[in-house]
């Protein structure tokens, strides 16, 4: 704002003069006099009032806004705060050979349900393979590879198995609710990028406007032009790397919304490389302050790494690590022995924290 807020005591002295100015003869210093009284009581509601204006002042940008402002200047542009979804997925187990299996068989793992989509029909040697969504919504809907549910109605289908199994893709594409500052990014992300019929900034929106994804960079394949590479980042993942459960779920928006002069259009999780920084003669070395520094270190790897690519190498620079353990509370003074030099990063690698390793010299 170009203007400050006034304080109580400044209110109440600009009032004083006020009176003193306009009203000659008065004096605000005297206590229990009406004057003292009077601005008392209009400091306060000028308090207020310029608290409520500074408040107005701030829902008129996006990126001051409250959530319920956010949101309007969102709808303006077509952005949306991206609700809670469900997980999406394949299972395999056992069924009646050549038997067809309707759709919504229900299954178990946790405390949550997920339901087969479609009707799949038993292999002549029993194996058969459901698609099934989450009925319950959110990032705790995902399974890894390998994961194990439990066919909830076995009185309703006595001819299928009772476990089954995630096959190799997960259940992906479980998401939160968007967090509030997300989707601050996306909304200032489409007002500074607006749609350009095929800039690749057209196909990072279109990906991040997917529920779970945090990040998404787009790239031309130089040799093909026709050819286009989506990197992402996905929540509540390891490193936030994407699964294949989640790049079948992201694949599909984006086909949905593919542009007609791309000929092919992909998404791809980054490969993840360990980043294991070395700090030494750490002065105030508590346990508080290590996690804080990891913290902070993974912090400023998802502010600002991307995956590298041919022709434009991303390159992490060291002082990016050094800044973040010197802003870390408690942290007074230390060494960064590793990296020695700005590391590169290409053909889709992207830097994710490792191991942190603390040393005295």
């Amino acid at each position: 704002m170009a203007w400050q807020i006034r304080s109580l005591d400044d209110a109440s002295a600009a009032i004083r003069g006020a009176f003193r100015r306009f009203l000659p003869g008065t004096d605000t210093a005297l206590k229990n006099n009406f004057v003292t009284v009077v601005v008392k009581v209009l400091a306060g509601l000028s308090h207020e009032f310029e608290l409520r204006m500074g408040y107005i002042a701030r829902q008129l940008f996006a990126s001051t806004a409250s959530l319920t402002f956010l949101r309007l200047h969102g709808a303006d542009v077509d952005i949306f705060q991206k609700p809670a979804s469900s997980a999406v997925g394949a299972i395999e187990g056992t069924g009646a050979a050549n038997q067809v299996f309707p759709s919504g068989v229900r299954f178990v793992s946790g405390n949550n349900t997920y339901v087969s989509a479609v009707p799949a029909q038993a292999g002549t040697l029993g194996t058969v393979t459901f698609q099934v969504q989450s009925e319950d919504k959110g990032a705790m809907t995902n399974r890894d590879s390998g994961g194990v549910l439990t066919l909830a109605d076995p009185g309703l289908y006595p001819t299928l198995g009772s476990t089954w199994t995630v096959t190799a893709g997960g259940l992906g594409g479980g998401a939160d609710i968007e967090d509030t500052e997300d989707f601050r990014a996306r909304v200032l992300f489409r007002k500074a990028n607006p749609p350009g019929a095929g800039k690749l900034s057209d196909y990072e929106r279109i990906v991040r406007d997917v529920p779970g994804v945090l990040k998404a960079w787009a790239y031309r394949d130089s040799l093909t032009p026709s050819f286009l590479v989506v990197f992402f980042l996905f929540d509540g993942r390891p490193g936030r790397i994407p699964t294949e459960g989640d790049k079948l779920v992201v694949q599909a928006a984006l086909d949905a919304k593919r542009l007609i002069r791309v000929n092919d259009s992909v998404v791809e999780a980054p490969t993840p490389e360990s980043l294991n920084p070395i700090i030494a003669n750490l002065t105030n070395d508590t346990a508080d302050v290590r996690a804080a520094i990891t913290a902070a270190i993974d912090a400023v790897l998802y502010e600002r790494a991307r995956p590298g690519v041919s022709g434009d190498v991303f390159l992490l620079s060291r002082s990016w690590i050094s800044e973040a353990v010197s802003q870390v509370t408690g942290e007074d003074r230390h060494k960064l022995n590793w990296p020695l030099t700005d590391l590169p990063y290409t053909n889709g690698r992207y830097p994710v924290i490792g191991t942190v390793s603390f040393v005295n010299e």
